[in-house]
C-alpha cells in the first residue's frame, strides 16, 4: 500500500535544510524526508491489537511542521527518542476491520478516530506504566524509546490501512457522521485548552489566531463557558467572518493593535523607549493557537496581572521571547500537548464528543477543501495560500486509495 511517512534521519534533514535556501519546492521533492511510497500492509503483531482501514484524514499543520521540517534540532521534542519513522495523519476516522482477540471493546465496522497517536506505555506494553499514563496524560509518556514498537510500519492517517493497540482508537458515537467524526481530534485539542484555564462568568478572553484550533476553542468556549465575553485576532477576513459566526468579535491584525486591545479590555496602554508597548490591565484569559516568539509576546502582554495564558500553538523553532510579564504581572502560562485526560476523569475525546453532538459547530463550514490521498501535494498547497484559498479544514480522502482485496 502506498503511505505517506516521514524519515527521522538526520543525513535527510540536513540535506533538505541546504536545498531549501535554494528552492522552495525541494521540501517536497527528492530529497525531503517525506516520502509517499510503497509499504507493507500492516498485520496486527498480537491479540491486543486492531487492524483499521482509514476512510478520511483531517490534515493539520503539525503534518506539515514533518513534511517540511520545520523544526530546530535544538527544540525539546527534536531529543525526545524513538521516532525514526513517523507515519503522517492523526484526525482520522477509519473502521475496524479486524480484531485482535484480547482487542477489547471493539469489533469490525465500528468506525473509530485515533486517541493516542504518539508511541505511550500503552502501545509498547509497558507494565506498570509511568505515572502520566497512569494518569491519562499519555502525550507526556516518560518511557518513550525505551522500547520498540512491535512493527515498524503500523501505518496512520494518510495510509489505506493502519493497525492500533487497544489503547489507541476511540469509538466514534453512533449516529456521527464521517465529516462530524473527523472533527473530533482537533474538537479534542480545543476542548483540553479550554478545560486547562476554563473562563469564569463575565471574563473576557481572547483567542489569537483563527484557523481551525482557534475557531474550534471559539466553539468550545461558546459552549463550556458561555457567559464568557470572546474575542479573537484574526489574519484574514474569511476567518474574521467564522470567527463571528460562532459569537465571538474579530480583531484585525493592524498597526496599533496595543492601543485597540487596550480599548477593548479598558486596560491602560503605556509605551516606554524602543517602542515597548504594554498593557496595565487587559484580558483575564488568552488562548494562544498560533505559538510562534510575536505571538507568545503578545499574550503575555494583553493578559492582565495574574491572568492565565495558554499556549495552544506548536512551534518547533523557537526563537526569544520576552518572559519578563510572568513574574513582573504573575502570569499563569500553562500549555497543552493535543489531549489527554481532563479533571473531571473523562477525556478530551469524550468531551468532544459531547461538544459536536450537542452541535456546537457546522462540520460543512469548516471542512472546506478534499483531496484523494495521491493529490496530497496540492493539499499542503492549499493549506500553505489560505490568503487566496480559504482553507480552514482540509480533509484528506483515504478510502478510495485502499488496495482491492
Amino acid at each position: 500500500m502506498k503511505a505517506l511517512y516521514f524519515e527521522n534521519r538526520l543525513s535527510k534533514v540536513l540535506a533538505l535544510k541546504v536545498a531549501q535556501h535554494f528552492r522552495l519546492s525541494s521540501m517536497l521533492g527528492p530529497l525531503s524526508a517525506l516520502r509517499y511510497a510503497d509499504v507493507p500492509e500492516p498485520r496486527i503483531p498480537n491479540p491486543r491489537w486492531l487492524k483499521v482501514r482509514n476512510l478520511a484524514c483531517g490534515l493539520c499543520g503539525t503534518d506539515l511542521h514533518f513534511m517540511f521540517m520545520d523544526m530546530d534540532p535544538r527544540c525539546f521534542p527534536a531529543a525526545m527518542p524513538g521516532i525514526r519513522k513517523k507515519f503522517l495523519g492523526h484526525e482520522l476516522v477509519g473502521e475496524v476491520v479486524e480484531v485482535g482477540v484480547d482487542a477489547g471493546d471493539f469489533a469490525v465496522g465500528d468506525r473509530v478516530a485515533m486517541r493516542i497517536d504518539w508511541p505511550s506505555c500503552a502501545q509498547l506494553e509497558i507494565e506498570p506504566p509511568c505515572a502520566a499514563c497512569a494518569a491519562g496524560n499519555y502525550m507526556l509518556c516518560q518511557n518513550l524509546g525505551t522500547k520498540e514498537l512491535p512493527l515498524e510500519d503500523v501505518g496512520g492517517g494518510f495510509s489505506p490501512y493502519m493497525v492500533m493497540h487497544r489503547a489507541q482508537p476511540y469509538k466514534v458515537p453512533a449516529g456521527m457522521d464521517l465529516d462530524c467524526a473527523l472533527l473530533l481530534e482537533p474538537m479534542a485539542c480545543a476542548a483540553h485548552a479550554v478545560l486547562k484555564s476554563k473562563p469564569e462568568p463575565g471574563e473576557r478572553v481572547l483567542v489569537i489566531g483563527s484557523g481551525t484550533l482557534g475557531l474550534l476553542i471559539m466553539a468550545a468556549l461558546r459552549t463550556l463557558a458561555p457567559e464568557a465575553e470572546v474575542a479573537c485576532m484574526a489574519r484574514y477576513p474569511f476567518q474574521a467572518r467564522a470567527a463571528q459566526g460562532l459569537g465571538a468579535e474579530a480583531i484585525e491584525e493592524a498597526p496599533g493593535i496595543y492601543r485597540r486591545m487596550a480599548d477593548v479590555t479598558g486596560a491602560r496602554y503605556a509605551k516606554g523607549y524602543l517602542g515597548n508597548e504594554i498593557l496595565l490591565g487587559g484580558f483575564n484569559r488568552i488562548y494562544d493557537t498560533v505559538g510562534n516568539d510575536e505571538s507568545i509576546k503578545h499574550s503575555l502582554r494583553w493578559v492582565k496581572g495574574g491572568g492565565s495564558v495558554v499556549l495552544a500553538g506548536i512551534n518547533f523553532k523557537p526563537g526569544r521571547i520576552d518572559y519578563s510579564p510572568v513574574w513582573c504581572q504573575e502570569v499563569s502560562l500553562t500549555g497543552i500537548n493535543c489531549h489527554g485526560t481532563e479533571a473531571d476523569g473523562r477525556t478530551s475525546f469524550d468531551v468532544a464528543a459531547e461538544l459536536l453532538q450537542a452541535g456546537c459547530v457546522r462540520p460543512g463550514d469548516f471542512i472546506t477543501h478534499r483531496f484523494p490521498l495521491r493529490k496530497y501535494k496540492q493539499a499542503v498547497k492549499t493549506f500553505l495560500s489560505k490568503r487566496t484559498s480559504e482553507a480552514i479544514k482540509i480533509a484528506i480522502d483515504v478510502a478510495d486509495e485502499s488496495p482491492a482485496r
